[in-house]
């Protein structure tokens, strides 16, 4: 497993396919993070498709961090030279940040 030559942390791709902004996750992922978190003690990154708040708790109970591009993307592509564009892109982040934080205060991740 690739984990056993990783240092610094191990990046999950959630799901198969292209890149972007899903309704949920796949239900692929669970089974990969607990998976690769029996063979590494390192910390675990999940991207592709985590996009909102909801995303952010579900993952964070079980890895250490999320990836997330294609919803700062369209949130930059919607707003193209709007000033409101960094307040939105930094309200996403808070967002996810926050989801995160709810999930360690849950106490299912070690």
């Amino acid at each position: 497993m690739i984990a056993k030559y990783s240092s610094g942390f191990v990046y999950l791709v959630s799901r198969t396919g292209v890149t972007g902004e899903r309704a949920s996750l796949s239900e692929a992922v669970r089974p990969l993070i607990e998976h690769t978190r029996a063979a590494t003690s390192i910390p675990l990154a999940v991207g592709f498709g985590i996009s909102r708040p909801e995303h952010a708790e579900e993952v964070g109970l079980l890895a250490d961090a999320i990836a997330v591009g294609s919803a700062f993307v369209r949130i930059i592509e919607e707003n193209a030279g709007s000033p409101s564009t960094e307040v939105q892109l930094e309200s996403l982040a808070r967002e996810l940040s926050a989801a995160l934080r709810r999930a360690r205060l849950q106490g299912a991740h070690p």
